[in-house]
């Protein structure tokens, strides 16, 4: 079993990447009168070109090279004039140029740093071309190369809003140098270098940057008992157009958070519980593997780290990952994965772009078992997009604990012989703090359900009666039962957010696997969102046409910011996995939003409806703010100007700090 992929750490991009090991910059001190030194560089060797990139678009490549990596086809910049300046945090110059030099015809430059002028995150080194276009390195370490790469890492930092001068330089030194890792050809000039490093390692280095630019946070404030739980959906392909794939994946997970010290967390990943079901063949028609499988896994034991940010991210670094079983492998790339913590509270969600790139398999050493990828065998591609969330458990919950209005979202995904579904409902749950619970009607527009089968896609409304029940949850915090039924769930420390999933199936014959999502509503009035900023993380399924699959999700700088309690708008990209019927090969795009309006009525509990149209249709975000509108709880439709919904999801928002 893949440990960090069943934790979510995984590919969060689509590229041709590996990362081989650690940067070899020392990140050592310059102080003023000393020199930095390095090679400017760029495609073609000029900069003429240099344009600020706008809308990206992707192009599927999930090979994964086995050796040491480096970005390929620049030349040198012979004869430019370097300048060392300091930027604010828009990166606009501060002041005067304090001094500068010109590149030797092997790009080379030197630079004497004037007095009282040390290593920071604001100063920079800077070529311009014309047009009065520029490309800049941070002046971190003694040894600084200008290239599309480090332009590329200041404009992340500089779109995440991070006070530039405050970065801890080392900070800056690892993250570059892992960029430098990535394997990448130059395109033809600039333009086409800065759509290669978006398309390659866009979403990778935003979540580095929201790191580095995090501040340190206290890791004793999250220290305790935790449990997870995700919620995934997958495509696969097959090279040369053999069978593909559509499935889900629901998993749970025991951990321990320990204090490491300062911002670093130890984390240790006790259990490990996974429902997987899947659809495989050259249609919804032709599909004759129907697999179903349930595992547990106990007394796991695996300890890592996570740096807990003072934003609020709790950042885990995984490996590069390779498996093998008797006749196929698979590589997963390395990636930093950030956990986003909801309000001051051990409350954390992790929504990772996965995937992975599977081969087939040799014998290296004569065994007659296999025991590595043949990377010249390529069989396919695998995509998964989830949600993943993080409670930390109460050590002495009693019944009592558990009391108000809580606001219910809820997703599922059923495979049957010949059919397809994806289901959301939203409604309300009163829990009086006996054991007990009110379950509210779900009423009409806020159940639905869409469907895939040979004959095409459908929709129905769906609506589910008033009922009561109970809950049984022991001092720990795990719900067992419902309504004398057992179940599995968890309820969090505060008693404010609870999730409860299943999963059900027989091979050959069915799979199905649902989550419920839960955060206690305000009791005394509407919470208030105007001001704030909230970082959309969001997946979603789109069931169409001709078994049109469109798997949509957001990368991590995706934000709603509410500039009234009516009012927002939404920036950032949205990644969309296609395929044409379930054979289909795998294809990636991203749909860029800039300054999309956003409608947005929040009920007196808290209960929201969410509003975003454009000339195609519309998506509507139906859910809950909880009583402090950290995090906001929604299920995602989007349906055409004219026809039902054909997309169903999830969506979490939580504020930023």
């Amino acid at each position: 079993m893949n440990h960090l992929k069943k934790l979510a750490l995984a590919l969060a991009v689509s590229s041709t990447v590996a990362i081989t090991g650690c940067s070899n910059s020392s990140g050592s001190s310059a102080p003023s009168g000393e020199t930095i030194s390095g090679t400017a560089s760029a495609p073609g060797g000029v900069i003429a070109s240099l344009v600020q990139p706008t809308v990206f678009d992707i192009a599927l490549n999930f090979v994964v090279s086995p050796v040491a990596a480096a970005i390929t086809g620049l030349e040198p910049i012979e004869g430019a004039k370097v300048e060392l300046i300091r930027v604010d945090d828009e990166g606009t110059q501060i002041g005067d140029v304090l001094t500068s030099t010109t590149t030797s015809v092997t790009g080379d430059y030197t630079l004497t740093l004037p007095e009282n002028v040390n290593l920071a995150g604001n100063l920079i080194v800077r070529i311009t071309g014309r047009n009065n276009q520029q490309l800049r390195a941070q002046v971190v370490e003694k040894n600084v190369d200008i290239s599309p790469v480090s332009e590329f890492v200041l404009r992340k930092f500089i779109e995440t809003g991070a006070d530039l001068d405050q970065l801890i330089v080392t900070d800056v030194v690892k993250l570059s140098g892992r960029v430098e890792e990535f394997d990448m050809t130059a395109g033809a000039n600039l333009d086409e270098m800065f759509d290669t490093l978006e398309r390659e390692i866009g979403d990778f280095v935003e979540n580095e940057v929201a790191v580095v630019a995090g501040g340190k946070g206290e890791a004793g404030t999250i220290t305790g008992e935790y449990r997870s739980v995700a919620f995934a959906l997958q495509l696969h392909d097959s090279d040369n157009n053999d069978p593909g794939t559509y499935a889900h994946d629901l998993w749970t997970n025991g951990f321990r958070f320990e204090d490491g010290g300062e911002n670093i967390v130890n984390i240790t990943l006790g259990y490990e519980d996974t429902v997987y079901g899947s659809m495989s063949g050259t249609s919804i028609a032709n599909a004759p593997w129907l697999n179903h499988v349930a595992e547990f896994e106990e007394d796991i034991d695996e300890t890592f780290s996570g740096r807990l940010t003072q934003s609020g991210i709790l950042a885990v670094e995984g490996e590069f990952e390779e498996e093998i079983d008797d006749d196929t492998g698979w590589r997963w790339p390395a990636q930093t994965y950030s956990l986003v913590q909801a309000g001051e509270r051990g409350l954390f969600i992790n929504q990772p772009n996965e995937a992975s790139v599977r081969y087939a398999v040799i014998d290296t050493n004569g065994d007659d078992e296999p025991d590595a990828v043949d990377p010249d065998q390529k069989l396919g591609d695998e995509v998964s997009r989830s949600f993943e969330i993080f409670a930390r458990l109460p050590t002495n919950f009693k019944d009592s604990d558990l009391s108000g209005e809580f606001g219910r979202v809820y997703i599922a995904s059923g495979i049957n012989d010949g059919e397809l579904r994806l289901t959301t409902e939203v409604n309300t749950l009163t829990f009086p703090g006996d054991g007990s619970f009110d379950y509210t009607e779900v009423s009409e527009g806020h159940g639905h359900e869409i469907s895939l089968s040979a004959t095409g896609p459908d929709y129905t409304p769906l609506t589910d009666p008033a009922s009561s029940g109970t809950l049984v949850i022991n001092s720990s915090g795990d719900i067992t039962e419902i309504s004398d039924e057992p179940a599995d769930g968890f309820i969090n420390d505060e008693g404010d957010f609870i999730a409860i999933w299943g999963g059900d199936g027989e091979f050959d014959s069915y799979s199905e696997a649902d989550l419920t999502l839960m955060t206690k509503l305000a009791a005394d009035g509407a919470p208030s969102v105007a001001g704030k900023q909230y970082r959309m993380q969001l997946v979603s399924m789109a069931l169409g046409n001709q078994e049109r699959f469109l798997l949509s999700s957001s990368k991590f700088n995706t934000f709603l910011e509410m500039s009234s309690e009516t009012e927002g708008t939404v920036n950032g990209n949205i990644l969309e996995i296609e395929k044409a019927g379930l054979a289909g090969q795998l294809s990636v795009s991203t749909d860029s939003v800039e300054d999309a309006n956003a409608f947005v009525s929040i009920e007196p509990n808290g209960a929201t409806t969410v509003t975003i149209s454009d000339t195609d249709g519309s998506t509507t975000l139906d859910g809950f703010f909880n009583a402090d509108a950290t995090i906001g709880l929604f299920a995602l439709r989007w349906a055409p100007t004219k026809g039902n919904p054909d997309e169903l999801g999830l969506v979490i928002l939580t504020e930023t700090k």
